[in-house]
């Protein structure tokens, strides 16, 4: 089909003597034609790179090509490179916009070119059309087989993996990782793009570097499945330049409000039946992101605080949780921050005290009428134990 859009697109060139170029929704090259004197460093990188500059693209989301409903002449403009003005034209489908028409205007069209024009339009609509719903087809099988590798029955998952390699997905890939997405976002309230569309236009932006063999993900809330395929072992910076890009491009996101990413990583896997371990990880890592105020952890990287995140990953139903828990619970702010110091500096006092700015005296006082209050005895090793479980739990509840 993209034979046809090139064949159109040349066409309808041919026939006004000007250059014409097709790009799809995010001003990705889909077909140009030859050029008749009016090319133009805008048009140059286009062609070269199969994109517009960042700040080009930047310029042309804030004049909202994507709302515009009739054709619309874009100016000179030498700051990005556009030495001749354009005719902008915007494909949509009834669900969203398909892509952009350009026609260089040297000089003005004549009535004859605009009907032309008019006609090409509709022809590339439907043709675009009939490609996005063959795409889509072919999304959501991928998008079902990704859920299938996530299940809790072996020859499920066995079936699945096969049936993306018969897809085309991850033939070359040697070594697996998974990431979780979490976004903290509510979207019922507001009327932008669906947040699949978000999702899936920040991954497709993030994910481009050479280093992957391939990827596809599950564009879900509130935790989106992205499975990453390489040939070789991984290094933990080619990773973390995929997570960095995946960050940067939802924060840049058109949502109505901060999409407040968070990304869990997995550990590698040598097999693509066995993602889903690599995903549950990935799930893990992202409590322990949430828990110290982080926009992303790793599985791999922090072995001891994914460990404490997988031992204290369930927290206990209200009717098992002992007398003196529940009045750990409800007490005084100032309480809870000293059982924490006392926690995180190992029974310390004297670095307790530090901490807290008081004397040690009063630090050994504040304990023993602390631990009265909720009816424990703070010198049993079990009891600071347990309390020290309690109080990482409810971090990495957040």
């Amino acid at each position: 089909m993209f034979d046809t859009v090139q064949e159109t697109v040349d066409r309808l060139a041919m026939s006004l003597r000007r250059s014409v170029v097709l790009e799809d929704a995010e001003f990705v090259l889909l077909a140009s034609s030859a050029h008749y004197g009016d090319l133009d460093p805008a048009r140059l990188q286009t062609l070269s790179e199969r994109r517009p500059t960042d700040a080009l693209a930047a310029e042309l989301r804030n004049r909202r090509l994507h709302a515009q409903r009739a054709p619309r002449v874009i100016e000179p403009d030498p700051a990005f490179g556009i030495e001749y003005a354009r005719l902008s034209i915007t494909l949509r489908s009834r669900y969203g916009v398909l892509g952009f028409l350009w026609v260089t205007l040297v000089e003005p069209l004549t009535p004859g070119e605009v009907v032309l024009i008019t006609e090409t339009v509709e022809t590339l609509r439907a043709v675009l059309v009939n490609i996005s719903q063959s795409i889509e087809a072919v999304n959501a099988e991928v998008e079902s087989e990704m859920l299938g590798l996530l299940t809790s029955d072996a020859p499920s998952r066995e079936n699945a993996a096969n049936e993306l390699i018969e897809l085309g997905m991850f033939t070359r890939s040697r070594r697996f990782v998974a990431l979780c997405l979490s976004l903290n976002a509510e979207w019922a309230p507001w009327g932008g793009p669906p947040p699949r569309e978000v999702i899936s236009h920040a991954l497709l932006r993030a994910i481009t570097t050479p280093m992957i063999d391939a990827y596809s993900f599950v564009p879900t809330m509130p935790e989106t499945f992205i499975l990453i395929g390489f040939r070789n072992e991984p290094t933990p910076e080619a990773i973390g330049s995929v997570v960095a890009a995946i960050i940067r491009e939802t924060d840049a996101s058109d949502a109505q409000e901060p999409l407040g990413a968070v990304l869990g990583i997995g550990a590698p896997v040598d097999e693509l039946v066995a993602s889903w371990e690599s995903y549950e990880q990935a799930l893990i890592a992202v409590r322990v992101a949430r828990s110290r105020g982080s926009r992303s952890a790793s599985w791999s990287a922090d072995p001891i605080a994914a460990s404490i995140a997988t031992l204290l990953a369930d927290e206990p139903p209200e009717h098992l949780l002992p007398e003196p828990l529940r009045r750990l619970a409800e007490a005084p702010a100032e309480t809870i921050e000293l059982f924490e110091a006392y926690v995180t500096h190992g029974g310390r006092i004297a670095e307790v005290a530090d901490r807290l700015g008081v004397h040690r005296a009063t630090v050994h006082y504040r304990l023993r009428r602390a631990a009265a209050s909720i009816g424990v005895d703070i010198d049993a090793d079990d009891t600071r134990f347990v309390i020290g479980a309690w109080l990482r739990q409810r971090w990495l509840r957040g």
